[in-house]
């Protein structure tokens, strides 16, 4: 056939070189590049004192799994309800969201799981229950926190409460209206019925010698708070009508009403000096002031509560200290008070406030309420040689939640934790941890690295009673350039309303915040990255090219190393940053 006669009929069409399935060629042996699924840390997770799972729970949350989502913080902290109400919440100054429009309103959703989720963490006991028997003494964040998670161990607790209820500073020093009693009992309930045991009404030291207990049980943790008020060391605090502040709060928890008068004044910057004016206004004061000697920026209680307090019509009288009582026939009149200019930083770092010279005034009141910080009540330690520091706190090891005698451990705020309910609930957990570790002859040190929350200073007890998860890079946190945000909606943050109006709110002790409602709280965790999480979306399953990623039931996905040519969109695409790219077989 000449080169003339050749038609396009007789040119073979192109096609493979294999006629059969793609499968016959082991590609992905050409790349030593294969995606691993590897959770990692969301940043409001490292910023969580607790160490919350946050992430996690608005993953399970995102699928309508509430119970699920509550079993999550659980895991973690006894006390969500409690922490959804007056946490102040360093997990949203870190959310990721942040970065793109608002931070998830992360408090909120806490305390939603908490009112509608109907599952306590049932106590998940390694090998059954222990012989071993732990006392807890106090029963406020640290020491219910540290029995929850010692029962979840499998020990046998008993706490130690002085008071005629549990709950410490919980119960007796945050008033109704910003956490109802109520809520508060019911998570004491959950507590209980993992067997723990709550003595009420002994005091150690009085009713009770810490030799004895500690002859009666292995190891003791000392969570004593801090409830004894400081003076205020000024002329005419002998006066009837001059008030600590944390007896006064007490007082109002046991059911006794204050009279305070028309006109009062509340020493103190912090939470406790919030809670006590607003308190104040509820019972009647008519002209309620706080005077704090710096300024509103170094103003130790949470900026909404101080927003608050100028909502109620409450004043702040900045930049002033008391220099004297007065009285009149007997009774508080007035108090003198002098002007303050901020110097220099002082030992703790704040501008040093100093008195401005001549600018003496009077400010006429009828009650004055000494809030100007708290002490803890813990000389009984002393018998078994534990030393007090300077400031009347139980002295550890550096680091550790040990005390010098062996067995005898402190946290919360009478050993030196920062005085937040949620690093008291930390330190309750650290103590259990360190407990645990003691009487199972591990190493507390290695074991608190092995499972810290990338670089801070909380830890997940999930993982210490589980350590054979994988699967989990406690250390990396995610950061927000690392997520692949290209299909998500800007969509404002929602706020828990107010439940009543200012005006109406200091006529009542009700609580003064509502929770979101189901169709917000629902817009809200839609919001959420669910940084470092998997949530099984399925954009990897969808988008490899190779076909090379496979559903793993529970165990999420698993790739086809044979098919995966390590080309990474899997990895491009994910969500929440969970697969990475590493080394082939």
């Amino acid at each position: 056939m000449s080169r003339s006669e050749i038609t396009i009929q007789d040119i073979e069409p192109l096609i493979p070189f294999s006629r059969a399935s793609t499968e016959s060629f082991l590609t992905g042996r050409w790349s030593g590049r294969k995606p691993a699924w590897v959770e990692k840390t969301s940043p409001c997770r490292e910023a969580c004192p607790v160490g919350n799972d946050i992430a996690r729970a608005f993953s399970y949350a995102s699928k309508g799994l509430i119970d699920e989502a509550l079993r999550v913080y659980r895991e973690e902290n006894p006390l969500p309800g409690v922490c959804g109400r007056v946490c102040y919440h360093p997990c949203e100054g870190e959310c990721n969201r942040r970065h793109f429009d608002e931070a998830i309103n992360i408090r909120g959703f806490e305390r939603f799981l908490a009112d509608k989720g109907r599952v306590a963490v049932e106590g998940r006991v390694p090998g059954g229950a222990r012989r071993e028997e732990v006392a807890v003494i106090g029963s406020g964040p640290a020491g219910l926190s540290a029995a929850f998670h010692l029962a979840r161990r499998g020990y046998g607790v008993t706490i130690f409460e002085a008071l005629p209820e549990p709950g410490g500073m919980l119960m007796y020093g945050i008033p109704e209206y910003r956490l109802p009693k109520a809520v508060l009992r019911r998570e004491i309930g959950y507590i209980r019925r993992m067997g723990v045991e709550i003595r009420t009404g002994v005091r150690v030291g009085r009713d009770a010698s810490l030799a004895d207990i500690r002859k009666a049980h292995r190891a003791v943790f000392a969570a004593v708070g801090a409830h004894a008020g400081k003076r205020l060391a000024l002329e005419g605090e002998e006066l009837s009508c001059v008030m600590e502040g944390i007896m006064f709060l007490r007082s109002m928890a046991q059911g006794e009403r204050t009279e305070v008068g028309r006109r009062v004044a509340v020493i103190g910057g912090g939470n406790t000096a919030v809670d006590c004016a607003r308190t104040a206004r509820r019972l009647g004061g008519e002209e309620v002031r706080i005077v704090y000697r710096r300024s509103r920026a170094e103003m130790p209680a949470l900026a909404e509560d101080v927003a608050s307090v100028e909502r109620e019509g409450i004043f702040l009288d900045l930049l002033a200290a008391p220099r004297r009582v007065i009285s009149r026939n007997g009774r508080v009149s007035g108090i003198e008070c002098i002007r303050m200019e901020l110097g220099p930083p002082d030992a703790s770092g704040r501008p040093e406030p100093l008195p401005v010279r001549g600018s003496e005034f009077i400010v006429p009141v009828d009650t004055v309420i000494a809030a100007v910080g708290q002490t803890p009540e813990a000389d009984f330690v002393r018998e078994s040689g534990v030393r007090l520091d300077g400031r009347g706190m139980i002295e550890r090891l550096p680091g550790t939640a040990a005390t010098a005698i062996e067995g005898l451990f402190a946290g919360g705020d009478g050993a030196g934790a920062r005085a937040f309910v949620a690093d008291a609930i930390a330190s309750g957990k650290m103590g259990a941890m360190a407990i645990a570790c003691f009487l199972e002859g591990k190493d507390w040190r290695k074991e608190l690295e092995s499972h810290r929350i990338g670089k801070g200073p909380s830890f997940s007890f999930h993982h210490f009673m589980h350590p054979g998860e994988d699967r989990v890079d406690l250390k990396h946190v995610v950061p927000y350039e690392s997520l692949n945000t290209t299909c998500v909606p800007y969509a404002d943050r929602s706020d828990n309303p107010p439940r009543m109006r200012p005006e109406r709110g200091i006529e009542t002790f009700k609580e003064v915040s509502a929770g979101l409602s189901p169709g917000l709280m629902e817009a809200e965790i839609s919001r959420c990255f669910k940084c470092g999480t998997c949530t099984r979306c399925d954009l990897c399953f969808l988008l490899c090219p190779d076909i090379s990623i496979g559903k793993a039931g529970n165990r999420g996905y698993e790739v086809k190393v044979d098919y995966c040519k390590g080309c990474g969109m899997c990895a491009s695409a994910c969500p929440g940053q969970v697969i990475e790219m590493g080394g082939g077989r």
